[in-house]
C-alpha cells in the first residue's frame, strides 16, 4: 500500500537525482572562452592568408561548441571547443611558418640581386665578387 511518506520520500527522491545529473556535468564555459581566443590568435596571425582550411576548420568548431552549450549539451561543447583550440592553434602555427618562408623567400632574392650587383659593378664576370652562400 502506498503510503503519504512513501510518495513524499520518493519525490525527495526525484528531486536529488535531478539536481544531481544536472551538477555532474557543468558546462564548459572556460573552454569556449580558451577556443575563442585561440580563433583570436590565429585572426591576428593572418590565418586567413596563410592557413584557410584550418581556420575554417577551427570557426567551424568553434560555432558547433556554441550551439552545444546553448542546447545545454555539456559534453559535445566540451569536446568541440577542445578540438576548435587545437584547430585554431594549427591555424596560427601554420600561418606564422608561411610568413616565415615567405620572408626566407623575400630575402634569398635580396641577396641574390646584391650579389649580381656586385658582380655587375665589378666588372669582372671571370672573379664572383662574393661567394655563393652555403646551406645551413
Amino acid at each position: 500500500m502506498i503510503t503519504l511518506n512513501g510518495i513524499r520520500n520518493a519525490i525527495w527522491c526525484c528531486v536529488a537525482f535531478g539536481i544531481v545529473a544536472c551538477a555532474a556535468t557543468p558546462m564548459p564555459s572556460d573552454k569556449l572562452a580558451v577556443a575563442k581566443t585561440s580563433v583570436e590568435r590565429a585572426e591576428q596571425a593572418q590565418a586567413a592568408q596563410f592557413a584557410q582550411v584550418e581556420l575554417t576548420a577551427a570557426r567551424n568548431k568553434l560555432a558547433a561548441a556554441q550551439a552545444a552549450a546553448d542546447k545545454r549539451d555539456a559534453d559535445v561543447a566540451a569536446r568541440m571547443a577542445d578540438q576548435a583550440e587545437v584547430d585554431a592553434q594549427l591555424a596560427e602555427f601554420t600561418a606564422r611558418a608561411r610568413q616565415q618562408e615567405q620572408l626566407a623567400t623575400e630575402m634569398d632574392a635580396s641577396l641574390d640581386d646584391l650579389r649580381n650587383e656586385a658582380q655587375r659593378k665589378s666588372g669582372s664576370a671571370s672573379e664572383p665578387a662574393l661567394p655563393p652562400p652555403q646551406p645551413q
